[in-house]
Formats: structure tokens, C-alpha cells, sequence
């Protein structure tokens, strides 16, 4: 453990020498020094000293993340040496190999994060309009999001959220038989966020606003009734090779999720949680509103194929409110939910929508 503690110590300063000397390589080969141009020699718009200071900031960042990876990866290898699994020479030249590969990175990272801030400098005194790209850098140069990123501690995390599923309406007189299980399908996609509610990170607040849309089809050439009081479940009268409903909505989740997750510390203070390795539940509910109902016919009459939509002709809820639950690993879970309330107003055909299927968070 000792000879461990010894090799991080040597790796870590091997690193910081090759950073150093890669700094003032670039100094003395460019004969500029950036800060010091800006605050002493000349005064830039405070629009460029910003760009510059993300510039700093983006290297930072990029340096932390690889020298805490280098980290983790020393550890690895130590433990795996005091396991017998490889020997004191292997594990030498393995640390050697992955020092010099990060040193590296961050010398040509450094160059690149130098020639985009001459540019920035030259750009200032020409006067002229500032067109920066940054791809290729790990982290985007938006201030938003940088400023987000060199936080020590994130405690909301965003992302999106798409579920993938089949669903049915399930009542009185309806359950799943009564649909045709090819072309019943649910989606669900929108915005999410993640809040965490304890120091450990197990406990969090998921929500978001999602665009969700079932789709449903009676079998036995039935449809739901258009432009009548009571929407109700009646035989068409004639073959049809396809008669869909579908109801697009807009719709508010709120899920409590339990779960472990692996907590990072990087090298330069900051603190972040991941769980993409760890199971979790999450139990919760949602509510929303209905945008539109529609009724898609398509058969053949006298020789010709006809198709024919119907839209807004039903007496569905407006508002909608229900149960949901899901459990996973990573970005990926199962969920099942349920609507409390009746799809359709009361005196319709009593049904309320049940789906599950896959989600990607």
C-alpha cells in the first residue's frame, strides 16, 4: 500500500512538471503571456477578457478530469498487483504508459486552448466579431454550461427522457384481448430533471414535461364511436384493414427514486454522482391534459383504398391523472403505469389506459 501511495505521488508529479513545462514552452515560443497582455499592456472589451477567462477555465477542467481518471486507473493497477493478478513490472510499466499518455493529452490541449485565446486576443484588437468552435474540446465553451460545470457540486441534474411501450385500455367491458396487439403503442419523450434530497445521493426527485401519445385499436373491426353524446364501442359494419384511435397529450411527471449511486471527487474539488452502474426504483405519479383525440380509417371500397380521420368527435377528459413506476440500471428501466380516471366522460365506455415498456433516461 505504501509503494501504492509512492507511485501516485511520483505520477502526480511527473504530470504537473509536463504541464508546467508545456506552459512555458508555449509562452516562450509565442512570446506571449495572456493574462498579463490583458490586464497590463492593453484594456480589451470585458466581452473578450470573459472568453479568455473560459478558455483558462475550460483547460482546467479538461486537466482535472484526466488527472483524476489517472488516479482511479493507479488504484486499479495497484489493487490488481496486490492480488497476484499482474506483476510488480507490468503494473510499473502499465502506471508509466497511462502517465504519459495523460501528460501528453494535456500538453496538446493546452496548445489548442493557447491558439484558441490568440485568436481571441487578435480578434479583440482588429474590433471585429468573434466566432469561436470548440469542437473536439470535451466540454462546450457555452457559458452556461461551463459555469455549471466548474460548480463544486451540481445538485439538479437534466437530461431526456424517452419511454417506448404498449398499451390498452382496461374497464368494465375492456381488457387487453379486446385490442390488436400490433398496433397498439405507446411514446413518451420531453425534458427531465434529477434533485437530489439526501447527502448520499439514494433519495432523488425525478420530473419532467413530456409529449406523450396512445395508440389503440379494437379488434373485430369495432371503433370507438365519433360525434355521438356518449362515446361508446360499436361494430363498424364492414372489413377494415386499419382503425386506430389515438390520443396525443401533454403531461407532467413526478417519480421519488431510490437507488445507489458512485460518488467522484476530481482533483480540483468538485463532487459528482453517477449511478449509470447502480439499480434503482422509482414510484410516483403524473397528471396532464389532452390535446387532441383522432379516429384513423383506412379500407377498401368499390376497388379503391379510402382513408378517413376523424378528429376531436369523441367525449373524452380533458384532464388526466394516474400512477407510474419503473425499475433499472443505468439509463434504461422498465415501467408500468396506470390512468386513474376514465379516458372517456361518464355515460361512455367506462376504460381507463394501462401501458408498459421500456424507458431511456
Amino acid at each position: 500500500m505504501r509503494t501504492g501511495l509512492l507511485w501516485i505521488s511520483f505520477i502526480t508529479y511527473l504530470l504537473c512538471t509536463a504541464a508546467g513545462f508545456a506552459q512555458e514552452k508555449t509562452n516562450t515560443v509565442d512570446n506571449w503571456k495572456y493574462q498579463d497582455s490583458l490586464s497590463n499592456d492593453k484594456q480589451y472589451p470585458k466581452y473578450y477578457q470573459k472568453k479568455i477567462d473560459d478558455l483558462n477555465s475550460l483547460h482546467q477542467l479538461y486537466e482535472s478530469e484526466l488527472r483524476t481518471e489517472l488516479k482511479e486507473y493507479v488504484e486499479k493497477v495497484n489493487k490488481d498487483l496486490e492480488k497476484g493478478k499482474i506483476s510488480a513490472d507490468k503494473a510499473q510499466e502499465l502506471k508509466r504508459e497511462r502517465a504519459a499518455q495523460v501528460a501528453a493529452l494535456i500538453t496538446s490541449h493546452k496548445k489548442r486552448i493557447e491558439a484558441e485565446k490568440d485568436f481571441v486576443v487578435t480578434e479583440a484588437e482588429k474590433g471585429g466579431s468573434l466566432s469561436i468552435s470548440t469542437k473536439g474540446v470535451e466540454i462546450s465553451l457555452n457559458g452556461e454550461n461551463l459555469q455549471r460545470e466548474k460548480k463544486k457540486f451540481i445538485k439538479t441534474q437534466r437530461g431526456f427522457s424517452l419511454s417506448l411501450g404498449y398499451n390498452f385500455l382496461n374497464g368494465d367491458i375492456l381488457g387487453i384481448n379486446d385490442f390488436s396487439y400490433p398496433n397498439n403503442n405507446y411514446i413518451a419523450f420531453g425534458p427531465s430533471w434529477l434533485t437530489q434530497l439526501d447527502e448520499k445521493n439514494h433519495i432523488r426527485i425525478r420530473y419532467g414535461i413530456e409529449y406523450q401519445s396512445h395508440g389503440l385499436e379494437l379488434n373485430g373491426n369495432r371503433i370507438f364511436t365519433p360525434n355521438t353524446d356518449d362515446t361508446m364501442v360499436a361494430p363498424i359494419g364492414f372489413s377494415v384493414e386499419k382503425a386506430k384511435f389515438r390520443q396525443d397529450q401533454l403531461m407532467v411527471p413526478v417519480h421519488f427514486e431510490f437507488g445507489g449511486t458512485e460518488k467522484r471527487e476530481y482533483e480540483d474539488g468538485r463532487v459528482r454522482f453517477t449511478s449509470d452502474n447502480n439499480w434503482k426504483v422509482g414510484i410516483g405519479g403524473f397528471a396532464g391534459l389532452n390535446l387532441s383525440s383522432r379516429l384513423k380509417l383506412k379500407y377498401e371500397e368499390n376497388g379503391r383504398d379510402i382513408k378517413q380521420t376523424t378528429i376531436n368527435a369523441f367525449e373524452n377528459n380533458v384532464f388526466f391523472y394516474g400512477l407510474d413506476a419503473y425499475i433499472g440500471k443505468g439509463n434504461i428501466s422498465f415501467f408500468g403505469r396506470m390512468n386513474l380516471n376514465d379516458v372517456f366522460k361518464s355515460g361512455s365506455v367506462d376504460g381507463q389506459y394501462v401501458s408498459f415498456g421500456i424507458r431511456f433516461i
